[in-house]
């Protein structure tokens, strides 16, 4: 705006100039004599005006410059580009494969779409489409076409982000029941929230999520309990006793499917449902248990560390969750 005030101001003043140069010159011709004094002073005066408004035009000209160059829009967004931090995957996490239900797996979707590749649904499953997608990309990028996305395939992954700028949003936690509303039920110390349809367990503190992991739910949608429980039992090195049907097996034992840890929800004592390790790496990330939430036994062992007495965990569906003001978006 004041660039354009500026030509308006100086446009005026030449015209004003001009237009004095031509009743001189008309003067002038129309007389015999020579210009008196009077007429020379005015002359100075004008050529003192044609200078300043010069050097105007070039001040004008050169901050124009400025002006489109710093504000030039490529410009800015590569730069806005430069300055967001690309969430990249953990290569050491969890591997993708036909039939995990992850939140990595959303955003693999999410990557392989932004790359160009199409016929892709965007929800927590991988499915055989998923897999015909990702063993494309791997021929593309000299890899081993298996279909499961490992450390090589996450690094390459990784690569493609960074180069082509290509930012996938994690899942972001709100608590309200509607946009404005925080639900004051939410617990504000240690909480742990289970999201069945990601199979992802959040550790939560103050409202903020501490870490989360991958997990493995039940087999049917209704083996996994929905509801808010709390942490009644705590084992390091569980016994199993066999759930009914199998030779029970001591604690520490490597084949013990309940893994290194176990952390029991209040329903029937603390012994039925619970948070517990794993004998099958392969297990987690899918639908396999009679209702348990299996963790890595790492995982557990950490969590089990940060976890007291009496911590709710709240379990549910993204549906179901919502109900308690638990809502799930991209940030």
């Amino acid at each position: 705006m004041k660039q354009k005030a500026k030509r308006g101001a100086k446009g005026m003043r030449y015209s004003l100039f001009v237009s004095v140069l031509i009743i001189l010159n008309v003067v002038c011709q129309s007389s015999d004599i020579l210009p008196t004094q009077s007429q020379e002073i005015h002359l100075e005066t004008l050529q003192d005006l044609d200078n300043e408004l010069k050097e105007e035009e070039n001040i004008v000209n050169e901050s124009s410059d400025e002006l489109d160059e710093s504000t030039d829009p490529q410009e800015i967004v590569e730069e806005t580009l430069e300055e967001i931090e690309i969430l990249k995957f953990n290569i050491n996490g969890l591997k993708l494969r036909e039939g995990i239900i992850s939140e990595d797996v959303l955003r693999l979707k999410e990557f392989l779409k932004a790359m160009g590749y199409e016929g892709i649904i965007e929800d927590y499953k991988y499915d055989q489409k998923t897999k015909e997608i990702v063993m494309d990309y791997q021929r593309a990028n000299g890899l081993v076409p298996d279909g499961v996305v490992g450390e090589k395939t996450f690094t390459k992954i990784n690569e493609d982000m960074e180069i082509n700028k290509i930012f996938i949003p994690e899942k972001k936690i709100i608590f309200s029941m509607d946009e404005d509303q925080v639900n004051e039920e939410i617990p504000e110390g240690n909480f742990i929230i289970i999201n069945k349809d990601s199979n992802t367990l959040y550790h939560l503190s103050n409202r903020e999520i501490i870490d989360k992991y991958p997990v493995a739910t039940g087999k049917e949608l209704k083996y996994t309990p929905e509801g808010k429980f709390t942490i009644v039992t705590k084992f390091v090195n569980p016994a199993w006793g066999g759930a009914g049907r199998h030779k029970p097996i001591k604690g520490g034992d490597p084949n013990n499917p309940l893994g290194t840890r176990w952390m029991g929800l209040n329903i029937r004592g603390g012994g039925v449902y619970g948070i517990h390790g794993n004998s099958d790496e392969n297990s987690i990330g899918r639908y396999v248990s009679l209702g348990c939430v299996r963790m890595f036994n790492e995982d557990v062992e950490a969590l089990y560390d940060l976890i007291d007495y009496g911590t709710p965990v709240w379990i549910g569906t993204e549906e179901k969750l919502g109900e308690y003001g638990i809502r799930f978006i991209y940030e």
